[in-house]
C-alpha cells in the first residue's frame, strides 16, 4: 500500500492536492509528475488509489500504461489497462504483436479486449500459416462454429488429432468426433480414439476399442476403455484375470 512508502504516500499526497486543485478546470489534463514512475516502481497491485475520484485515476492508469509500453513493460502495461477496461489500448497491443509476427500473443491480447474483428482476421491469417492452436483460441473467443469446423476438418486431414479433438469437443459434434475416433482406430490411435468416442458418448465404439486393445495385449488400455464404456462385465474380467498378476 502507498501507506507502506513513505516517498510513495507524499508523491499521493501532493497529487491527491493538485488534482483538487485542477479538478474545477473541465478539460484540462492532469500532470502527475513524479506518481507515474513511483506506481511503476511500486507495482499497480500494490498501491491504494482509493483516494482518487474515478476519472482521475483511470487518467493516472493511463499514463501509468503508457509509460509501460514505452519502456517496454508489457506485463505492467496490460494490468494498468486492463484495471481500467482501456480495452482499446490491449487490442492496439496486439496489433503491435500481430505486426512482428508474434501470433499467440496478439490473440491473448485480442481475447482480452473482446475485440472481435480483429481475432476473426487474425485466425485467418493463423490458419493460412498453419497456426491452427492460435487460429482455435481466436475462434472459439468468437464462438464462431462455422470456422472452427473447417480448422477441425483441416486438422483431421493432418492427423493433428489433439487439435481436432478440441475443436470437436468444443462444437460438441458427436458425428465429428465419431468420425474422428474411427480414423483414429485404424491408424490406430487408441488413445485418441477412446477420447474420442467418450466424448460422442458411444459406449458401443468404446467397447469394440477395448476388444481391439485385449487382442494386441493392450491390457491395461482395455480396462480403461471399458470402464468409461460402461462394461464393468469386461472390465471385472480384466481385473480378476489380468491384473496384479
Amino acid at each position: 500500500m502507498a501507506g507502506d512508502n513513505p516517498f510513495l504516500k507524499r508523491v499521493v499526497d501532493t497529487t491527491v492536492e493538485n488534482v483538487k486543485e485542477t479538478s474545477s478546470k473541465p478539460g484540462r489534463p492532469q500532470n502527475f509528475g513524479k506518481l507515474v514512475p513511483a506506481l511503476i516502481e511500486k507495482g499497480i497491485e500494490s498501491v491504494n488509489l482509493s483516494m482518487f475520484d474515478p476519472d482521475t485515476r483511470d487518467q493516472l492508469l493511463n499514463e501509468v500504461g503508457d509509460e509501460c509500453l514505452r519502456k517496454g513493460k508489457m506485463n505492467e502495461a496490460i494490468k494498468a489497462f486492463m484495471f481500467i477496461g482501456n480495452k482499446d489500448k490491449i487490442s492496439k497491443i496486439g496489433q503491435n504483436y500481430e505486426n512482428i509476427g508474434m501470433f499467440p500473443e496478439a490473440v491473448d491480447m485480442y481475447v482480452l479486449a473482446e475485440d472481435q474483428s480483429r481475432l476473426g482476421r487474425i485466425g485467418d491469417k493463423c490458419v493460412k500459416e498453419g497456426k491452427f492452436a492460435d487460429a482455435i483460441k481466436a475462434f472459439k473467443a468468437t464462438k464462431d462454429r462455422t470456422r472452427l469446423m473447417v480448422v477441425g476438418e483441416e486438422c483431421m486431414k493432418r492427423e493433428k488429432w489433439d487439435s481436432a479433438l478440441e475443436i470437436f469437443m468444443f462444437l460438441n459434434s458427436k458425428d465429428k468426433l465419431i468420425e474422428l475416433g474411427d480414423r483414429c482406430f485404424k491408424h490406430p490411435y487408441f488413445n485418441y480414439a477412446a477420447k474420442a468416442y467418450q466424448a460422442a458418448g458411444d459406449p458401443d465404439r468404446l467397447t469394440k476399442l477395448g476388444d481391439e486393445c485385449i487382442k494386441q495385449g493392450l491390457v491395461k488400455t482395455a480396462l480403461d476403455i471399458y470402464v468409461a464404456a460402461g462394461n464393468e462385465t469386461m472390465a471385472t474380467f480384466i481385473r480378476e484375470n489380468f491384473m496384479n498378476k
